[in-house]
């Protein structure tokens, strides 16, 4: 029965496990090696007499655990795993292609699965900065103006603001009073209040330009960026069903390393 064929897109979800399996023994068996030699010595230790009669003492022995071979051959299958993992994947890589179609437009031809994954996370980024677009204010009308430039707007209406000053006003509170001809009293004075008030006395007008966009203009970018990372996604997942090359570097490396 022929060995099922598997996908890189397969190959990439075990990669992180098999690299981890790997580091993680690697490490253990340098440990071993550096700390724990005594795992691969066995003794045993035994009272000799050199008078006849003497009680016989119990022999001591001590297990060998395992030997440096048998452990570099449990720690070389991890890294042959491994090592064959990413060869297998750098060599599918190499033929792991797709196009990038947007909208029935073919954008790119051929694009390696590794270009389409830094071109997702790098899109992401191109992303945010168009997110961040300032949009025109919605409640104030604007029109293109050519006359100011290429891609500029200017309100229809110039902004007002009132100018305005304090004004006094005299305001009599009692009228100047005369005593009548033959009536006794003093004769006394209007009484008056000065008042001030606040009279508009002209208008600023601020005719304002700005080469900001419409809040529609930044939702078509927006949309067309998402469009293109929606693509690329998409290729990436079809370049990343291409069958793995069934390839080996390992064994042959340990096999140089060994060599007699």
């Amino acid at each position: 029965m022929a060995n099922k064929k598997s996908k890189l897109h397969e190959l990439l979800a075990v990669e992180g496990d098999l690299e981890g399996i790997y580091k993680t023994i690697t490490q253990e068996t340098i440990n071993t090696f550096s700390n724990k030699a005594h795992h691969f010595v066995g003794s045993v230790r035994e009272l000799e007499w050199f008078e006849e009669g003497q009680k016989d003492e119990p022999k001591e022995y001590q297990h060998m655990t395992t030997t440096v071979k048998d452990k570099l051959d449990y720690n070389n299958k991890s890294v042959i795993r491994y090592f064959d993992a990413l060869l297998q994947k750098e060599a599918t890589n190499q033929v792991a292609v797709s196009d990038l179609i947007v909208d029935g437009v073919t954008i790119a031809t051929s694009v390696p699965a590794t270009m389409l994954l830094g071109l997702e996370n790098r899109l992401k980024v191109v992303r945010s900065v168009y997110n961040a677009i300032p949009t025109l204010p919605p409640n104030v009308e604007w029109k293109k103006d050519p006359q100011k430039g290429d891609n500029v707007y200017s309100r229809v209406h110039p902004e007002e603001k009132m100018k305005t000053e304090k004004i006094f006003k005299v305001q009599v509170l009692y009228d100047a009073r005369f005593p009548k001809e033959g009536e006794r009293g003093e004769s006394l004075p209007a009484q008056v209040e000065k008042i001030s008030e606040t009279k508009n006395v002209g208008v600023y007008k601020k005719n304002i330009w700005t080469g900001i966009i419409s809040p529609a203009e930044k939702s078509k970018l927006l949309e067309r960026v998402d469009k293109l990372l929606r693509a690329v996604k998409k290729a990436r997942q079809r370049a990343n069903s291409t069958e793995v090359l069934k390839v080996s570097i390992g064994k042959a490396l340990f096999d140089y390393i060994h060599a007699e």
